[in-house]
């Protein structure tokens, strides 16, 4: 089920995960017009991108890219802008985040990407041995 070079996110995984990044988002607009998130929200920021750096690293989205780190980084600097925090800036993060995993995936070659079935295959194989 692991692999060497990384997991491959599904499409199902990036929709939770973006649809959580947005209502995130949502929270803190509600609590900045509730003037308690002028507060809160920049705890809420630097606790959601540690976590969503966290993750994405775990789930083998290297933080070492660049422009995957410049992403986050920019997101989370925005969020502490007045004004620019009222902005879905999290759930565009996700978005992109989820558009530089899939062209990553998408400019390798077929030898770079990991045959799937065939460690299914393995795993049958190995199940019916035991």
């Amino acid at each position: 089920m692991f692999n060497d070079k990384g997991q491959k996110i599904s499409n199902v995984e990036w929709g939770l995960v973006i649809g959580a990044l947005f209502a995130v988002d949502l929270i803190q607009i509600v609590l900045e017009w509730m003037v308690i998130g002028l507060v809160i929200n920049p705890f809420v920021d630097i606790f959601v991108g540690m976590s969503f750096a966290l993750y994405l690293q775990l789930r083998g989205q290297s933080m070492a890219d660049p422009k995957r780190l410049f992403s986050l980084v920019g997101a989370f600097f925005a969020e502490l802008v007045p004004g620019l925090d009222e902005l879905p800036l999290w759930g565009l993060d996700g978005i992109i985040s989820f558009l530089m995993a899939r062209s990553n995936s998408a400019t390798k070659g077929p030898e770079e990407i990991p045959n799937q079935s065939q460690n299914l295959l393995e795993d049958h194989d190995d199940q019916k041995a035991a």
